[in-house]
Order: structure tokens, then sequence, then C-alpha cells
């Protein structure tokens, strides 16, 4: 089976290793970019985002999207969140009905609130459209980690024939609730930000225990606002994906939020990290607004964007944000 990856970069390369195992997938990556074309195919890898880990030879990477989408089963959306529409409107142009769309870009469309998923929806018309997610840092993974994925559809059927693809070893589970994916995914991202925070604020365990228990029945609350199901927080997309970024000091917005934590102004501790943004941040904006344009209240969310935005004080962030 071929299986198109749009995308060098570290989560498209872990993803093309992956699937290159199972020794029936004929793997093809594609780049929008020259510069980055040219280093990746000299060096059989991206030095950028993940050097070290070789790409195989029998992997081809092209810049020509045609070529690459053609006569492909799969097609993997792994681009940078804000280059999910334009890459989107391009696959427009060479889709068939019958491919499957695969998207693991996390996040929420600044202005449009849409989801990932919508935005190729919109795009394409396609009608076999999933997310994969769930607990992987690209460069574990991409060295053979082991780890638990959710594929979520509409169609279930579809979700079942890109599970088959993973090589044995990864757990993959399928499920149908694609909104509810989609928004632990992005969401996972802001409340690292706040367990991060507590880590810099050296708040004991047994606090950050308490305040991720309150972030996960605000998960949920999100989730069921959005039309999504209240029962994905415990799915390895769910749960698995957040509290992964919300303990690892790998998480670059857990390691923001731990700046803040210790005083740090954002663009301090954007400087620090030799960073212009973090996901969250972006993530945080996006979903307090369209909470507000909803008229829910997520304490969380607004505890936090109130801390980064108005330097609100970090007092007491528990009784704030209880259950």
């Amino acid at each position: 089976m071929k299986i198109a990856i749009l995308g060098v970069g570290a989560y498209a390369i872990a993803l093309a290793r992956i699937f290159n195992k199972n020794k029936d997938n004929q793997i093809m990556m594609w780049s929008k970019f020259r510069d980055e074309t040219d280093v990746v195919v000299k060096n059989r890898e991206n030095p950028s985002v993940l050097p070290g880990v070789k790409i195989p030879d029998e992997i081809e990477i092209t810049m020509n999207l045609s070529k690459c989408m053609k006569d492909a089963s799969i097609v993997i959306l792994a681009v940078p969140t804000a280059a999910v529409r334009q890459v989107s409107e391009e696959v427009a142009m060479y889709v068939k009905k019958e491919q499957i769309i695969c998207v693991v870009s996390k996040g929420i469309e600044p202005k449009t609130n849409l989801l990932m998923s919508q935005i190729l929806y919109k795009a394409t018309k396609n009608e076999n459209i999933c997310m994969i997610s769930g607990p992987s840092f690209a460069i574990e993974i991409a060295n053979g980690a082991k780890t638990g994925f959710d594929i979520a559809s509409d169609n279930i059927e579809v979700a079942k024939i890109v599970k088959e693809q993973f090589e044995n070893g990864i757990v993959v589970n399928v499920c149908d609730d694609i909104i509810g994916v989609q928004v632990s995914s992005a969401l996972k991202n802001v409340f690292a930000i706040f367990m991060g925070m507590l880590n810099g604020m050296e708040m004991s365990d047994s606090y950050k225990a308490s305040c991720l228990a309150c972030l996960v029945k605000d998960l949920g609350d999100v989730i069921v606002s959005l039309g999504g199901k209240r029962e994905t927080i415990f799915t390895f997309a769910g749960l698995g994906d957040m509290l992964l970024t919300c303990m690892s000091q790998k998480s670059r917005n857990f390691t923001f939020g731990t700046y803040i934590g210790k005083g740090y102004t954002m663009s301090e501790a954007f400087e620090e990290m030799s960073v212009k943004t973090v996901e969250g941040v972006h993530t945080l904006g996006t979903i307090t607004d369209l909470m507000k344009e909803r008229k829910f209240n997520i304490k969380s969310l607004e505890v936090l964007h109130g801390i980064l935005y108005n330097n609100d004080n970090k007092e007491d962030l528990l009784d704030k944000i209880r259950i």
C-alpha cells in the first residue's frame, strides 16, 4: 500500500519510519520547500528537527505533490498547524474520493475556530478523514519507542484500514469521536503550560495532582461543549497524551510554563527557549474566545489567560480552578 506523507518535519519522519517497518507499505514524502528538500535528500535526515534520525533509503522524497499523492491509498498531513489550510487547498487539487486523508497536526485555527479535520474537509470534501493522536514525542517513536495511538474518524472502517498499516508492537485503537480527539490534542498543550507553571513555582506533587484533576474535568467540559464525547478523555489521545505533555521536560509547552512559574514574562520565556512561540499559547487565545462565544465558563483557561496576558497573580490557583 502506498502512503504519502506530506511534510518532512519531526513527526512526519517518525511516522514514515513506523509505517516503513510494514514491508507491504511504500512510503513517499513531500516537502514544499527547495532548501529543506535538498538538505533532507542529501543527508537522509532533517538535522534541524531530528538530528541523527535517518530516513530509510527506500523512502522517496519529492517536491511534486501530484506525484506523491498519485496512487496513494493513504495521505497523511504532517505539516505545521499554521500550514494546514494552505496544504489542504493544494491537496484538494489532486485528492481522489477513495483516498484516506489522515491529519496529525494539532490545534484550532484562529479566527475561524475550526479543527484541523474541518479545515481539511472544507477544502477537499473528502469523506475519509482521520485523526491520528496519542502520547508520542517524535524523537522517541522515531527511535522505536512503543506507544498507543487512537485513530478517530466518522467512518470506523476507514480508521481500521489505517490501523492495519502500523507495525506490530504499537497499540492502536479506533474511535468515532474525531472532534473529541482533536480537542484533546489541542488542549493538552494549554494544560501543559499550566502544569509547567506549577513546576516553576515549585508546588508539591500533591498540589500538582489536585490541579491536574481539575484540568481533566475542564478538558471533558470543552470536549462536550464542542460536540465531542466526554469518554474520549479516557483514551490514548485524551488522558494519555495529556499526561505525557503535562509531566515531561521534553514538552516545549511544559518548559514554557515552567519559566512563567519562575516569574518570567512570555517574551522572556520565549527568549530563554530560543523560540518565537509555543503551540499552547496560540490555542489558549483561540479556545478562550471560543468558550466566551459559546458562553461556557472554563475556569482553568480563564485563569491561565489572565496570568499570561494580564499579569494576574498566581496565588491560590487550586482554589481558583477547583471542581
